[in-house]
């Protein structure tokens, strides 16, 4: 059960939600900075590192603890290089969680955002830390075996449909939905250049995201059962909180399809709109994008535009208290 909701002193209420993002919006220098202004996130950062860089070190991976808060912090290339992007992600995401707890009182729901998702489901008790370090790492070298590339639009959703469908690209899809002026699709390798070039044509901003692999698209059938394989080999507990998926827009449920529903997401869009607003529970306050680029606040600020819910992104607000 979700435990009672808290009252700070800031004025913020445990009546929250948490968003944890996708590894592909993961700014490295945001660490050094967030731990540098606040001795609650550089306890919290401090805390989990110290079981996940156990991980890391013995699958080969550098121990993010000294890696990202370092002054000259390392660019998400050489993140990806050294396999450390996607466990560098959930490790930011659980740190930033934890300070926010302990500041603001734990949220009634947290929301994951593609591989956000490892990450939400940590946080709200279903894996032990150490397990869901392993688990993303894990899952990330089966993302990094889809096939094709991700494309960002700057558009809606049915303008990226036009793009697609003027290209010729059969088999391109949209993968995520951010906003209404920010899009993904998914493309085979050989398909992104003519899908750039339609979106240029038409007035349509269009770049590869960092990300060098496809996801969120019906042909990853193969990936998906991999993924699932993968899920089911970690011990798994009640969750403590509702953990909402963003792709699929699903609510995770205890049990035996979890490790099913968790690899769906390889399958399944993204729909950050409907999934914010599925996860705003009666009474919801504030929203805290735990993105250190805080580009899902940015989103959800457009989607709330007429709605009460305040929308912070802690990273990215160097006032903000937590």
């Amino acid at each position: 059960m979700t435990e009672p909701a808290q009252e700070s002193a800031t004025g913020f209420a445990g009546a929250s939600v948490h968003v944890f993002p996708p590894q592909g919006t993961f700014a490295p220098a945001a660490i050094s900075a967030a731990t540098g202004r606040s001795e609650r996130f550089a306890d919290a950062f401090a805390c989990i590192t110290e079981q996940t860089d156990e991980v890391s070190a013995a699958e080969g991976g550098v121990r993010l603890s000294r890696f990202l808060s370092e002054v000259d912090p390392p660019s998400v290339e050489e993140l990806q290089q050294t396999g450390c992007l996607e466990l560098a992600s959930f490790v930011a995401a659980l740190a930033a969680h934890r300070a926010l707890c302990d500041a603001h009182g734990k949220p009634a729901a947290v929301l994951g955002v593609s591989a956000g998702d490892f990450a939400a489901m940590t946080a709200a008790g279903v894996f032990s830390l150490q397990n869901g370090a392993h688990l993303a790492l894990k899952a990330a070298a089966v993302q990094r075996s889809c096939p094709g590339r991700m494309v960002a639009l700057k558009c809606s959703r049915e303008e990226a449909d036009k793009i697609i469908l003027r290209s010729g690209n059969r088999d391109a899809s949209v993968a995520l939905v951010f906003d209404d002026r920010s899009v993904v699709v998914t493309a085979p390798l050989g398909e992104v250049r003519a899908l750039r070039e339609t979106a240029s044509a038409m007035g349509v901003q269009a770049v590869l995201t960092p990300v060098p692999f496809g996801s969120h698209h019906p042909s990853l059938s193969r990936e998906m059962e991999a993924l699932s394989a993968v899920v089911a080999s970690y011990e798994r507990h009640p969750a403590t909180m509702p953990v909402h998926s963003a792709a699929g827009g699903r609510v995770y449920r205890d049990g035996d399809s979890v490790p099913r529903a968790m690899a769906e997401n390889l399958v399944s869009p993204v729909d950050f709109p409907a999934s914010l607003r599925q996860s705003l529970f009666p009474g919801a306050r504030v929203v805290f994008d735990l993105d250190t680029g805080g580009t899902l606040a940015s989103s959800a600020r457009r989607i709330l535009s007429q709605s009460t819910v305040a929308v912070h992104a802690p990273f990215s607000e160097s006032t903000f208290a937590w």
